[in-house]
């Protein structure tokens, strides 16, 4: 079953690696049924088919800050991921042609690139980073802050009161990692946003830190009143895709058709539909967990 944001769930097409940088039920079957539904929906809209290579074509190798695992056995659904690099390197891929083969980054991008691990490498960067070396940049046009996700009773008033708080963050989310740590927070990872959210609906978490354009339509979901508390936005980022000046497996003419599919997605679209996923995913966690 493909995911909402565009995660194959075949793992042979999916191969991961990882860089070691050198720098740095008693549910009732109805329930289930919508489920299923809601997930195919979104699926159809959202998903990129996988390109069939051309000859004498090899995988293209695109560089992500998380891989989100493949579902179990016993799984019926996904969960939406963090961000969309995944959702874009799948785009990416089909524009070319090529099979994607998805390598997990570390942290230095720039190590990744250098030692010819991979093709590509989708990050997010600040605008005051400073360019990296023999290394061209593409931006997206998906910008954000980061913030967080709050019950409406919390004592927590600015980003300073989360010294020794409990605060959610799903793998990936490189950026809320380092706010969290730079307010001393205590950091629990998550496999999805939609685990560390239920968390702070029940208390489990005291915040959860998200891009402030995904958090915004989610707070405007049915039942988001009582959980919307938030704090002002800091250190805007964008996506963007890094490759190497010298990259001699891309021509120019997939380097243009690259920088095309890069720039072109509906990133408002895409965030609505994000939220309203999330939405979904922590209705069926915190209130009907027999249907997983």
């Amino acid at each position: 079953m493909p995911h909402p944001a565009g995660i194959s769930d075949a793992p042979a097409d999916r191969r991961k690696i990882r860089i070691s940088p050198t720098g740095k039920a008693g549910a009732r079957t109805a329930l289930v049924r919508t489920a299923l539904g809601c997930v195919m929906a979104l699926a159809a809209m959202a998903t990129v088919p996988q390109a069939v290579a051309s000859a004498g074509d090899g995988a293209l190798r695109i560089g992500v800050t998380h891989i989100p695992p493949p579902p179990g056995p016993s799984d019926i659904r996904l969960y939406t991921p963090e961000g969309f690099d995944v959702l874009l390197a799948r785009k990416i891929a089909a524009a070319l042609d090529r099979p994607l083969e998805l390598v997990e980054v570390d942290a230095n991008e720039d190590d990744a690139l250098a030692a010819g691990a991979v093709d590509v490498v989708l990050a997010r960067r600040g605008d005051n980073d400073a360019q990296p070396e023999k290394t061209r940049i593409i931006r997206s046009g998906f910008r954000s802050a980061a913030t967080v996700a709050m019950r409406t009773d919390t004592t927590i008033h600015g980003w300073d009161d989360l010294a020794g708080r409990t605060v959610c963050i799903s793998r990936g989310n490189a950026e809320g990692v380092r706010l969290a740590e730079a307010y001393h927070a205590n950091i629990r990872l998550t496999e999805a946003p939609a685990r560390g959210l239920v968390q702070v609906r029940t208390g489990g978490c005291d915040a959860a830190i998200h891009d402030e354009v995904l958090l915004r339509p989610l707070f405007g979901e049915t039942g988001w009143q009582k959980f919307s508390a938030t704090l002002p936005p800091l250190e805007e980022t964008e996506l963007v895709a890094l490759l190497a000046t010298d990259q001699p497996r891309l021509s120019d003419e997939a380097v243009s058709t690259l920088a095309r599919t890069v720039t072109s997605p509906n990133w408002p679209g895409l965030g609505r539909k994000w939220a309203e996923n999330v939405a979904f995913e922590v209705y069926l966690d915190q209130d009907a967990p027999d249907c997983h």
